[in-house]
């Protein structure tokens, strides 16, 4: 398998399912979504692994597909906010949500039910926000740009998923970190 520098491994990408799992007992009750984030975290990396791309054509498809990791500084800042952090994630969960159902060329894979298990996991992080008094932000659909191969849908659903699998890193250790 292609590791691109600065992409987590599988190896890693488990030690990451793996503080996960302890770390959810953050401040917003997220112990019955601990099975929805190993379930998309593990779908995410199968469908990774069947995917045999090279470096340089993954960092020519993140630009010209203009798919960007998504923003969590306000999950890995000092001054940690958990309502600024909280709808970081959720909008970004929402745009790879939204980019992922925009996908129809590349059938080698099927993602109906990591989309689906990803939209539960929305639905309940919006929930807890709620439950927390944190505002829901109005989310604008985003799409794979039209006109693209299949291989550069390939490529891009590969970043998404990478992103997807480094954002729930992120937001873990930014919650562990609160918890210290």
């Amino acid at each position: 398998m292609f590791i691109l520098p600065g992409f987590l491994s599988i190896k890693a990408l488990a030690a990451a399912l793996t503080l996960i799992s302890t770390v959810l007992t953050a401040p917003l009750p997220m112990d019955r979504n601990q099975e929805l984030i190993g379930k998309i975290t593990m779908q995410a990396m199968e469908i990774m692994d069947v995917m045999e791309l090279k470096e340089e054509e993954l960092r020519l498809i993140r630009n010209l597909l203009g798919i960007r990791p998504l923003a969590l500084e306000e999950c890995k800042s000092e001054s940690f906010s958990p309502v600024a952090c909280y709808s970081q994630f959720s909008n970004g969960l929402k745009s790879m949500h939204s980019l992922l159902s925009s996908a129809h060329l590349y059938t080698e894979v099927d993602l109906t039910d990591l989309l689906y298990d990803l939209l539960e996991f929305i639905s309940n992080v919006e929930e807890m926000m709620t439950a927390q008094g944190i505002p829901i932000d109005t989310h604008v659909p985003k799409k794979l740009p039209n006109g693209i191969t299949e291989f550069q849908e390939k490529a891009g659903i590969f970043l998404i998923l990478h992103d997807l699998c480094n954002a729930f890193n992120v937001f873990q250790k930014g919650l562990a970190a609160q918890w210290q």
